[in-house]
C-alpha cells in the first residue's frame, strides 16, 4: 500500500532539508511553547509534567546492572530490569519537555546525566528480546555459540526490538528540541548521540541481517519502523540515504497494513490497537510532512476502519473489551491518535482522546516517579510532544453514542448495550474465537469467554493480560492459570480444560440481531477435544434488549457421556451473597447483577489472592471465583441468567 503510493521522484523531488524541517518546536521557538502554556486544554498535563520532572529532578537515576539483565534467562523475571529500564526512558523525556516549557536551564544538567546513562547501556534491546528463539517475535536471530542458556547476549548481536527502536526516537528527538543549548554546553555529546544511535540501529537496519517484524504481523511492525523513521529524519543529512531507509521501512509498513482486517478490527486487541494505530499515522504523517507527499490514506476505508476500531469496544471512561492480552484499563497515545482523528475527521474518536488526557493529567499530578513503570512507555519523549502540539488540532464534541450491539465478525466477538452512552447501563461482551496461537499469539484459551459490566463497571471479568515474563511467550504459555481455560468463564467439561493448538476453535459460529434480542452461538467442542468427532459443546449466548438481560446457555452432547460439568465466573472483588433460593447477588454500587441458574448449582465462593503485578494494578489485591457445578449431568443443558436488580 505505502509503495504504491508513492515514487522516488515523488521523495526526491519532495524533500526538507534538516534544516528546513520543524516537525515540532524545537526550545528556542518560545511563542509555540509559551501558547502551549497557555491552552486551557492542556493546563492539567502541562501541570503534571512539570510536577512530574520535579520530583525526577531530585530522585536517583535507576541503576541496570548486568545481574539485572541476567534475571530474564535465570529466573525468567522480566519486570526488575524493564521496570528501572522505561523508568529510565519517562524521566528523560519529561526532563526534556520541562526545559522547553519553562527554558530556564534548570532540567539541563540532568537531562545530561540522563543521556550518558542511556549511552552507556551496554544494550537498548529489553533482555526478553534479546536472546534467540525467546520471543516470538525474535526471529532470524544467532544463537549463542558458546553456551545456550549465557544470560547475557552475544556481543555485536543487539536485536533491533521495539525499544531499541524507541530509544533512538527518543535520544534523537531529545537532542533536536534541545539543540540550540546543546550545541552551547557540549557539541561532542549532541554528536556522540547521534554516533550511538547510528551503532545500536541504523547500522543494523541497513546491514545484512534480518528482524522478524519485517514480517509486518502485528503491533511490532509499525511501532519499530515509526521509530526508526523518525531517528533518521533527526539524524541522517544525506538524502539519498534517508530515502534508502525510508523504502527499506516501506516493505514492513506494507506487509503491516495489508495484514489488516478490512474491517479495521485488530485481533491483538484494544491494548495494542493503541500501539498500531499510533504508530501507524505517525508513520503516515512523518513521510507526507518530511517528503511533502499525500499518499492518500484519509480516502482508505480500511484505514478509516482501523482508526474507528476502538469505539467500537469502548466500555466508559479508560476501559475497553479485553480479551487475550488484552488490558481492561488503557491510556491512550493522545497526540499520535489525535492525528489519527484528524485525517480521518473522526469526532467521537477526539471525544474518547480528550477525555483521557485530563484523566491521565489528574492521574499523574498524584504519582512520583518512582512508582509503577507499568504506564510509563506511553509517557515518553515521542507521547508528549505530540500530546502538546497535536493534540490540540482536533476539536471535543458534545455526546457520544455507541450502536447498542457491535459484531466484529473476524475476530467472532459481539458486544450488546443497554443503553447508547457509553459507561451506562448493563453491557455484554463475547467471543467465539480461536486458541490457535498461530492466528494471534497473544491469544487465551478463551474460546466463549464472556464479561459483563453495570454503568461502565467490570462485574463479571476477564482478567487480561498479566506481567509478562520469560514463560508468557514459550511452550508453558497455556499452563499459567490467567491464560489457561481455568482462568475463564468457560466450562471444565468431564474435568477437561480447552486446549490451546491448530484447530483449537469455534466451529458452527452465528451471529443474529432483531429488535429484541442479539445472540452468538457456537460449538466449542473442537476446543476440548483434538478429535471432536460426535461431541458437541454448544453455547449461546444473547442479550436480551426487551428485558436487559443476559442469557448463557450451554448445550453438552460427548459420546462417552457427560459426567461432570463444572463452571467458574470470575467477578471483580465484591459483595457476594447467595439468597434462600440460589440466585447469586453481586453488589454494584447501589443496586445488585443478580444471577439466576437453572440445572447448575453454586458450590463455593472463592476469594482468589491476586500476586501479578499487572493484574493488581487492575483489579486490586482480589477478585471473586464463583463455582458452579451442573445439578443434573444427564440432561446436559445448563444456563445462567443475569440481570440488575435494584
Amino acid at each position: 500500500m505505502f509503495a504504491d503510493r508513492i515514487s522516488l521522484e515523488q521523495l526526491y523531488d519532495g524533500y526538507i532539508s534538516p534544516q528546513n524541517w520543524k516537525p515540532i518546536p524545537a526550545i528556542d521557538d518560545r511563542a509555540q511553547w509559551e501558547a502551549v502554556k497557555q491552552d486551557p486544554r492542556l493546563a492539567s498535563s502541562v501541570e503534571a509534567i512539570l510536577r512530574f520532572a520535579d520530583l525526577s529532578l531530585e530522585a536517583e537515576i535507576d541503576p541496570l546492572t548486568a545481574t539485572m539483565y541476567m534475571d530474564f534467562m535465570r529466573n525468567g523475571d522480566r519486570q526488575h530490569y524493564e521496570e528501572s529500564y522505561f523508568r529510565r526512558r519517562s524521566q528523560f523525556s519529561h526532563l526534556v519537555v520541562a526545559e522547553c516549557l519553562t527554558n530556564r536551564g534548570i532540567y539541563l544538567d540532568k537531562i545530561i546525566d540522563y543521556i550518558w546513562a542511556i549511552l552507556g547501556e551496554v544494550y537498548w534491546c529489553v533482555p526478553a528480546h534479546n536472546f534467540a528463539g525467546q520471543h516470538e517475535m525474535v526471529m532470524h536471530k544467532q544463537t549463542n555459540p558458546w553456551k545456550a542458556d549465557d544470560p547475557l547476549p552475544i556481543p555485536d548481536d543487539e536485536y533491533l526490538d521495539l525499544f531499541n527502536c524507541e530509544t533512538a526516537a527518543i535520544l534523537a528527538e531529545a537532542c533536536y528540541l534541545l539543540k540550540p543549548v546543546l550545541m552551547e554546553i557540549s557539541p561532542a555529546l549532541y554528536h556522540l548521540v547521534h554516533r550511538q544511535i547510528e551503532d545500536h540501529t541504523f547500522a543494523k537496519l541497513e546491514g545484512p541481517k534480518l528482524y522478524g517484524w519485517y514480517h509486518g504481523k502485528n503491533n511490532w511492525a509499525a511501532w519499530c519502523s515509526h521509530n526508526l523513521l523518525l531517528a533518521a529524519c533527526y539524524v541522517i543529512e544525506d538524502k539519498s540515504r534517508l530515502i534508502s531507509f525510508l523504502e527499506k521501512l516501506v516493505l514492513p509498513m506494507d506487509r503491516f497494513f495489508d495484514n489488516l482486517e478490512d474491517t479495521g478490527s485488530c485481533i491483538e486487541g484494544p491494548t495494542y490497537w493503541v500501539v498500531s494505530a499510533g504508530r501507524l499515522i505517525a508513520f503516515i504523517e512523518l513521510v507526507e510532512a518530511r517528503f511533502r507527499v499525500d499518499l492518500g490514506f484519509q480516502n482508505d476505508e480500511k484505514f478509516r476502519n482501523f482508526g474507528e476500531h476502538i469505539l467500537k469496544l469502548h466500555i466508559g471512561d479508560n476501559k475497553f473489551v479485553n480479551f487475550a492480552d488484552g488490558s481492561l484499563k488503557i491510556d491512550l497515545d493522545h497526540g499520535l491518535l489525535s492525528k489519527y482523528a484528524a485525517k480521518i475527521d473522526a469526532g467521537p474518536l477526539a471525544n474518547l482522546i480528550w477525555n483521557d488526557v485530563e484523566r491521565v493529567a489528574q492521574r499523574k499530578l498524584h504519582q512520583t516517579p518512582h512508582d509503577s513503570a507499568t504506564n510509563h512507555p506511553r509517557q515518553v519523549l515521542v507521547h508528549l510532544a505530540r500530546l502538546l502540539f497535536w493534540t490540540p488540532q482536533v476539536a471535543a464534541t458534545d455526546g457520544q453514542l455507541y450502536d447498542k450491539t457491535v459484531w466484529l465478525e473476524d475476530m467472532q466477538v459481539m458486544i450488546a448495550r443497554e443503553r447508547q452512552e457509553p459507561g451506562e447501563g448493563l453491557t455484554l461482551s463475547c467471543i467465539a474465537g480461536s486458541n490457535d496461537p498461530r492466528i494471534n499469539h497473544h491469544s487465551h484459551n478463551d474460546v466463549g469467554h464472556f464479561s459483563v459490566y453495570l454503568d461502565g463497571e467490570p462485574i463479571i471479568i476477564d482478567l487480561g493480560q498479566g506481567a509478562y515474563s520469560k514463560a508468557t511467550f514459550s511452550e508453558s504459555r497455556y499452563e499459567m492459570w490467567h491464560i489457561s481455560s481455568e482462568g475463564h468463564n468457560v466450562p471444565r467439561i468431564n474435568g477437561l480444560l480447552q486446549r490451546a493448538g491448530v484447530g483449537a476453535n469455534a466451529t458452527d459460529v452465528r451471529f443474529s440481531q432483531d429488535e429484541t434480542e442479539s445472540t452468538l452461538s457456537f460449538d466449542a467442542a473442537a476446543a476440548y477435544f483434538s478429535e471432536p468427532a460426535g461431541n458437541r459443546v454448544r453455547r449461546r449466548i444473547a442479550f436480551d434488549h426487551a428485558r436487559t438481560a443476559i442469557e448463557i446457555e450451554d448445550a453438552v452432547d460427548l459420546e462417552e457421556g457427560l459426567t461432570t460439568f463444572e463452571l467458574p465466573i470470575y467477578v471483580s472483588d465484591r459483595d457476594v451473597s447467595i439468597g434462600d433460593d440460589g440466585v447469586c447477588r453481586l453488589q454494584a454500587g447501589d443496586g445488585k447483577v443478580a444471577i439466576r441458574a437453572k440445572n447448575l448449582r453454586i458450590d463455593r465462593v472463592d476469594r482468589v489472592e491476586i500476586t501479578d503485578t499487572r493484574h493488581i494494578e487492575t483489579w486490586g489485591p482480589a477478585i471473586r471465583r464463583l463455582v458452579f457445578t451442573g445439578v443434573d449431568v444427564g440432561r446436559g443443558t445448563f444456563s445462567l441468567s443475569i440481570r440488575r436488580e435494584p
